[in-house]
């Protein structure tokens, strides 16, 4: 008698370029071989967004399109999504329905509870409860996580701090939380050799200069306007630094402007989103993080694998991968000042920042490999009694 196949069905609100979706798509690769099968359903990017679905074709992953699913709220098409979810599952009748980010979260969970799936997972990899909107806001987004949660067989938080953070605001009791951090495939962001010094070539970066990088949406929760506030002040000191933003966002049009106005377009960069980051790693030799608000930024995860300096505001889930002056530097708040000194001593003393990669790339390798992640999987799959 043939074996019933296991189906997982991960809901996430967009394929769009960034760690979210690499971690749906390595899950979803780990889960799709017998007895397993995996189908990934997802809506529309952002106009300003590049979207995956032709890199989850490459890695021949099942893809559902939903093109009402979307970030932003619109009523019309939030109650569409909630449908056509409702009859996708109806179809497929999953064994588990897993959800990522907020959106799919509503959508997803709702349809799958009305279609009656026994197994019902979301991910948290970040949270609404504070920094994206006003009081007001955040208080119906934390009551609306609330509800759901009631919803749900199992939530996972990615990082202890995060698990902390749902328990604080209440969101549903400990016992329902599953701890399981992120996992990725390293040998598909590890730069390579032949890499080297293939990004500064493709923008004209002169091979002597340093290179500095924000990688990741350019919109206010992360920021970017202080990367510029420091470059500037990195560039009144030495000229022989390169600053790139590496992805793009609804604040793009706004930071050209200032980088342009402050006389630093030719030392600023902005490449747009990037599908193959590896020459960036061969080339970079630190990322800046000035986030207010992060759950776990896989671009800390890259660029620990490839073994280039992490500064980073100490902020969500951050300190969980981070230790300050162990495997990267930590910072309180937005400190200009600060920054720009650690970047300008890491420059000098480059010896004393080797002890710091060798940390983190230990730790990376440790904590975030796609054995582990397959491992809490199955053992959760095994602990829900799925098959």
């Amino acid at each position: 008698m043939k074996k019933k196949k296991i189906r997982i069905l991960n809901i996430i609100t967009r394929l769009s370029i960034g760690g979210v979706s690499k971690h749906v798509f390595i899950l979803s690769r780990l889960f799709n071989d017998p007895p397993y099968r995996s189908i990934i359903v997802s809506g529309r990017c952002e106009d300003h967004e590049k979207d995956m679905f032709a890199e989850a074709k490459g890695y021949e992953l099942e893809v559902i399109h939903v093109p009402e699913m979307e970030r932003s709220i619109n009523p019309i098409n939030d109650l569409l999504s909630v449908f056509k979810l409702y009859r996708i599952i109806k179809d497929l009748a999953p064994d588990v329905v897993h959800t990522h980010t907020a959106k799919a979260g509503v959508a997803g969970r709702i349809a799958a509870k009305l279609a009656g799936v026994k197994n019902i997972i979301h991910t948290f990899h970040g949270n609404n409860f504070q920094g994206y909107f006003g009081y007001l806001m955040s208080q119906v987004s934390i009551n609306v996580e609330r509800a759901l949660a009631l919803l749900s067989t199992r939530i996972i938080a990615i990082s202890a701090q995060q698990k902390d953070e749902l328990i604080k605001y209440r969101i549903c009791p400990d016992r329902k939380i599953c701890l399981i951090p992120l996992g990725f495939d390293f040998e598909e962001f590890t730069h390579q050799e032949s890499d080297i010094g293939g990004f500064k070539r493709r923008y004209n970066i002169p091979p002597e200069n340093k290179l500095v990088g924000f990688v990741g949406r350019l919109t206010d929760i992360k920021n970017p306007g202080a990367f510029i506030d420091i470059a500037a002040k990195v560039l009144e000191q030495r000229q022989d630094v390169t600053f790139a933003f590496v992805g793009d966002g609804d604040l793009t049009p706004h930071l050209k402007r200032e980088v342009a106005q402050r006389g630093l377009s030719g030392q600023v960069i902005f490449t747009g989103y990037l599908t193959d980051l590896n020459p960036l790693y061969a080339d970079l030799d630190a990322t800046v993080l000035t986030s207010t608000n992060e759950g776990t930024p896989v671009v800390i995860i890259e660029a620990m694998v490839n073994r280039v300096l992490v500064l980073s505001t100490n902020v969500g889930g951050v300190p969980n991968m981070i230790k300050d002056k162990v495997s990267g530097y930590l910072f309180d708040s937005v400190d200009i000042e600060a920054y720009v000194q650690r970047l300008l001593y890491s420059f000098d003393h480059p010896e004393e920042v080797q002890p710091l990669l060798d940390s983190a790339e230990k730790d990376v390798v440790a904590k975030y490999g796609a054995e582990r992640l397959r491992h809490d999987f199955a053992r959760l799959f095994k602990e829900l009694k799925v098959k």
